[in-house]
């Protein structure tokens, strides 16, 4: 089966977006209510309209960050942003879900983190809280399909993230207590989700990356990397304004910035299971070890742009 192309708006977009706060929000006593977390999320997405048409976009991305769009099959177009997260998520969960059917090593535990987190999006996106039945898409095991699909999920916890920074500045402008804490307690229930994620987008042997998934991104580009994806870039940047939380807020803080420090753990070691002590693909400089870089530059410079590197006064 082949990956379904997703439209999204560009990252920037979500900064000018209409906020409305959730409708309904899900109950997480319901979570295996289905008998698998990812299977109820899957049937509550399907309500969502998966195949409206959107206009294209004035793409303002580089053609580095074009071709990482391109190879996880994302096309962007304007529109409403949350209209649009909305379609993507009806159309990429329910194969999300089908393809940890196909056998993963992610625990329930895991499974559960994940389902939370994009449940919490599934709210802010306006989707009703049931469960309806719905047939599950039919997917057969391969490698190179879920690190593809799976890393789509990545582009939807990223852009729900944006959106949450993004309600999280007016909340803060109206100095509203409540939502504030609401808006910072569901941003770290998608990190925690992104940790996860990196997990399953990898969850294969080292001879399938090495006999499949590496050469298919190298006949994309040879220098291909994650280092051109412009959603994430944009995400490091907007976490400035958790600079702005007040100290009243200790708790949620900790919480993103423990679930940030763990998000970059698990990305260094699918690099270390994968690749070892050696250079991405698009490095220059072939002595620079992948992982020691996340694990180092990147999660430190991450965590200075949201005010997260030292204990807050």
């Amino acid at each position: 089966m082949q990956v379904e192309s997703l439209t999204l708006p560009l990252p920037h977009d979500w900064f000018a977006a209409e906020t409305t706060l959730p409708k309904h929000r899900f109950r997480m006593s319901q979570l295996m209510a289905s008998g698998n977390a990812m299977t109820g999320l899957a049937a509550r997405v399907t309500q969502a309209v998966a195949n409206e048409e959107f206009a294209p976009s004035e793409s303002t991305l580089d053609g580095a960050q074009r071709l990482f769009d391109s190879y996880f099959l994302v096309e962007r177009a304007s529109g409403a942003p949350v209209e649009m997260l909305r379609a993507a998520m009806a159309k990429a969960l329910p194969l999300c879900a089908a393809d940890i059917e196909t056998g993963s090593a992610l625990s329930d535990v895991q499974l559960q983190t994940l389902a939370r987190g994009l449940h919490r999006l599934a709210d802010w996106a306006l989707i009703p809280t049931a469960a309806p039945a719905a047939a599950s898409p039919h997917v057969t095991a391969d490698p190179l399909f879920r690190w593809k699909q799976q890393h789509q999920l990545f582009f939807l916890i990223i852009h729900g993230m944006l959106y949450l920074l993004h309600v999280l500045e007016e909340t803060l402008d109206r100095e509203h207590a409540p939502v504030t804490q609401a808006v910072l307690s569901d941003f770290a229930d998608l990190m925690e989700a992104s940790t996860v994620a990196f997990h399953l987008a990898a969850d294969f042997s080292p001879e399938d990356y090495e006999s499949r998934i590496r050469p298919d991104m190298t006949a994309h580009d040879p220098h291909f990397s994650g280092l051109f994806y412009a959603d994430h870039k944009e995400l490091v940047t907007s976490l400035r304004v958790l600079k702005r939380v007040p100290d009243d807020f200790e708790e949620e803080l900790d919480r993103i910035s423990r679930a940030i420090s763990e998000t970059y753990d698990a990305h260094a070691r699918v690099c270390l299971r994968f690749v070892g002590e050696t250079a991405s693909l698009a490095s220059k400089d072939d002595s620079r070890i992948a992982a020691e870089s996340i694990r180092g530059k990147y999660v430190k410079r991450t965590k200075v742009i949201a005010g997260l590197a030292k204990p807050r006064a």
